[in-house]
């Protein structure tokens, strides 16, 4: 008895021994987590210029994400306006430190590019820490009170004259597409480098409507044009239809088969990873919860709220688990969707 008692207290003392050191390593992960963030600075990735729409929502979430952060670190914004996105991209998963003082924006069509087997692409789009999506778009056909289109039933029959910035471009894309894959009567003229000059464009009539147009940037850059009727919000199209405009059809419904409704899916997965957050891969897991959780908690900070309705720019959080099997939903296109795709573009 004596011995089976002293082998049970021995017992109990090393399982006490064992509680003593788990508890002592979870709060030393936890002060070197508050340590690291108030010795470095946290650089968020932004892959366009500053004042483009990527770095507007970056550069408030950066004004609010520190004090959900153990340590309260800096942040500063970093500018990576080459490639449309992808030399950020390619710079997030390759170059920048794996330590989780850094993280940005990747773009959902960088993304795509992977899955057209882009030379350009020098990641695993699966592979990044995602760490949660800001908001997700949609696309916006609008045409000028001239057009003589007043309903998604006209497109079929009435040509509309879309302006673009050129091939490559959203703007470009999806009015090709609309006319290759579903007949609508798109005629795309391309050298309008952005969205003020289609705006002019319109105005004066050069021009009689236009895609590529996110809705977030139909409500802040069109609104005016739009109230005095110049302009009218004719369909929109996404893998998910904006409820706040249940009046205008989603193109997506548009499809004449499964074919071409898998390959308008894909044409609009990137919209819905419209403002995705991502690490490197290797970024230490303790990190990369703490980014996660301010990431989230920052995008349902009433002062963040606030500031964005301010500056007009739409928030629907996606989580980091979300994001992720919106990227793997891409990947998962069968291939014949995808090659539907890129033959109408090279129409």
């Amino acid at each position: 008895m004596v011995g089976r008692n002293s082998a049970s207290l021995q017992r109990a003392g090393l399982l006490a021994l064992v509680a003593v050191a788990s508890c002592a390593a979870a709060g030393a992960s936890a002060q070197d987590v508050e340590t690291f963030y108030k010795t470095h600075t946290l650089t968020l990735g932004s892959p366009n210029s500053p004042g483009g729409g990527y770095d507007i929502y970056l550069r408030v979430l950066a004004r609010h994400i520190a004090r959900y952060i153990p340590g309260n670190p800096s942040v500063i914004v970093q500018n990576v306006p080459a490639a449309g996105g992808m030399a950020l991209a390619n710079q997030i998963y390759n170059t920048v430190p794996k330590d989780g003082s850094y993280f940005g924006m990747v773009r959902g069509t960088a993304i795509q590019e992977e899955v057209y087997k882009s030379p350009q692409v020098q990641f695993r789009g699966r592979d990044f820490a995602w760490i949660g999506n800001m908001n997700s778009d949609h696309d916006a056909c609008i045409v000028s009170a001239g057009s003589g289109v007043r309903g998604i039933d006209d497109l079929y029959r009435r040509e509309v004259i879309a302006g673009a910035s050129g091939a490559g471009a959203q703007s470009y894309s999806f009015p090709v597409v609309y006319r290759q894959l579903l007949g609508m009567k798109f005629k795309v003229i391309a050298g309008y480098p952005g969205t003020p000059e289609r705006l002019l464009a319109l105005e004066r009539g050069e021009i009689t409507g236009a895609c590529g147009i996110s809705l977030s940037l139909f409500r802040s850059q069109f609104s005016r044009l739009a109230a005095d009727g110049k302009v009218r919000l004719i369909a929109q199209g996404a893998v998910r239809k904006d409820e706040r405009y249940p009046d205008v059809p989603n193109i997506l419904d548009q499809a004449k088969s499964p074919d071409i409704r898998q390959a308008l899916e894909f044409l609009y997965l990137p919209l819905a990873l419209g403002r995705s957050l991502a690490a490197p891969p290797g970024t230490p897991s303790d990190r990369l919860v703490i980014l996660r959780s301010a990431a989230q908690a920052a995008m349902k900070d009433a002062d963040f709220l606030a500031e964005a309705a301010k500056l007009d720019i739409d928030i629907d959080p996606m989580s980091a688990d979300e994001t992720q099997a919106t990227v793997e939903r891409l990947f998962a296109t069968p291939p014949a969707a995808v090659a539907r795709i890129e033959a109408a573009l090279a129409q």
